[in-house]
């Protein structure tokens, strides 16, 4: 949907909607074009109209077009803009590999000297933060906030029926079997894979969990041997757990046909028990309605070298493209949406955890949040997902395998040999 909004007292009635929104043209008049997903979720609409409104205030004759997509579309429209004619002056991304990528092809904006401007990025959060869009100390995107992924739980049907957080895969496995055994229409997990990227956040971290760090560096890299790449049989291992846990019979009866959204909605209905979902899905169950809920960590692989204590962790943020034509405004723009003030407004309308977080003891959270916050601050490492850390063909293949692991058409032995072909000719490549 698109509209032109020409003051603030229009926001309040565009509800989640994105589209056009300033002054009217004139002489100075100067158009940001920003592209972000279109499920982000928890309100974030709201808080980009409200903060490009006080920025339109301060910059008279700036207008903004908000453009969005679903995740898979974006991952690719946003390669095509970028290449193109016409990209989005600013643009959502992950930190990791695709996001270093463009600033290494010229397509990101070098943004160090604007954020190190007064006012700008730099100024507003830690080293740590600012290095997770850096490269050689240069600063090639601002992060926003940081995402996590939990196993979500119906407290209410856990008490009633003697059920208790698993610590290890095995057991999560047992726990999905005693749901079938409580009642055998009961989905205990809905999975909705039918974007690939739900079952390829699972693997990311079971892949950590088996391997460890140390096992998997070389691989996503590409820096291992040819003969190497990805030979080790943890991977085989972390497929077969997919495995294991679907014959456990923790998911629906086909993942890879059901949306994230309706398997989400399973769960905050109250029809599954549990759902493995990002720390933004507390706030949209919330508003949904559904509070009745605890949170835990993918368990432990038994056996397996990973660190126990990790998390799964993404730092989100936005990037600006190398042919934007007023390179200094955007960045002030962005520089807005992490000051102590929008970046507070931010935590509390999206219960994530903010790359600025000077006001965070003011943010009035909900129970969750607030559990998700220390959680994220406890882990003992943090661990990216798989299709911003690895190459994009690699990346691709892992995803593609994930809907032949679930489908039953490929073995975990046939995948890892089509994930190494195709890392192969990557690494050649390179």
């Amino acid at each position: 949907m698109s509209y032109l909004m020409k003051n603030r007292s229009r926001i309040a009635a565009a509800g989640l909607a994105l589209g056009v929104l300033g002054a009217a043209g004139g002489a100075n008049a100067q158009e940001i074009k920003m592209w972000n997903l279109a499920d982000a979720g928890g309100g974030e609409a709201e808080f980009l109209l409200d903060a490009a409104a006080e920025f339109s205030e301060t910059h008279p004759g700036v207008t903004f077009v908000f453009e969005t997509f679903p995740n898979e579309a974006y991952k690719t429209q946003i390669q095509i803009a970028l290449a193109g004619s016409s990209p989005p002056d600013v643009f959502f991304n992950w930190s990791g590999e695709d996001a270093m990528r463009l600033a290494r092809d010229g397509l990101a904006l070098d943004l160090t000297e604007y954020a190190n401007a007064e006012g700008g990025f730099a100024h507003e959060m830690s080293d740590g933060w600012l290095s997770s869009f850096a490269i050689d100390g240069r600063y090639y995107g601002m992060p926003t906030h940081a995402v996590s992924k939990y196993f979500y739980y119906s407290t209410a049907f856990f008490e009633e029926h003697g059920l208790s957080e698993p610590t290890t895969i095995a057991e999560l496995g047992g726990l999905c079997t005693s749901i079938r055994e409580i009642d055998s229409s009961i989905v205990p997990w809905p999975l909705g894979n039918n974007d690939r990227w739900k079952l390829n956040h699972l693997i990311t971290m079971l892949n950590h969990r088996v391997l460890g760090d140390a096992g998997t560096a070389a691989d996503y890299n590409l820096s291992a041997p040819a003969d190497e790449l990805f030979t080790n049989p943890g991977y085989v291992t972390a497929w077969q757990a997919v495995l294991d846990l679907q014959s456990a019979g923790c998911f629906e009866g086909a993942p890879n046909a059901t949306a994230h959204e309706s398997a989400n909605a399973m769960f905050s209905a109250e029809a599954s028990p549990m759902i493995y979902c990002g720390s933004w899905c507390a706030a949209q169950f919330h508003g949904e309605g559904f509070t009745e809920f605890g949170l835990f960590r993918l368990p432990a692989f038994e056996g397996g070298a990973g660190d126990p204590g990790a998390g799964f962790l993404v730092p989100t943020g936005y990037q600006v493209s190398a042919k934007t034509e007023h390179p200094e405004l955007v960045a002030q723009w962005i520089s807005s949406l992490v000051s102590d003030e929008n970046a507070a407004k931010f935590a509390s309308t999206m219960e994530a955890i903010p790359s600025n977080a000077t006001l965070i003891d003011t943010v009035d959270g909900t129970e969750h949040y607030k559990w998700i916050a220390e959680d994220m601050a406890s882990a003992t490492g943090s661990v990216n997902v798989l299709d911003v850390l690895l190459e994009n063909n690699v990346s691709n293949a892992y995803l593609d395998a994930g809907v032949e692991i679930l489908n039953g058409t490929k073995t975990p032995e046939e995948v890892m040999a089509d994930i190494r072909a195709v890392a192969i000719a990557a690494q050649d490549a390179m």
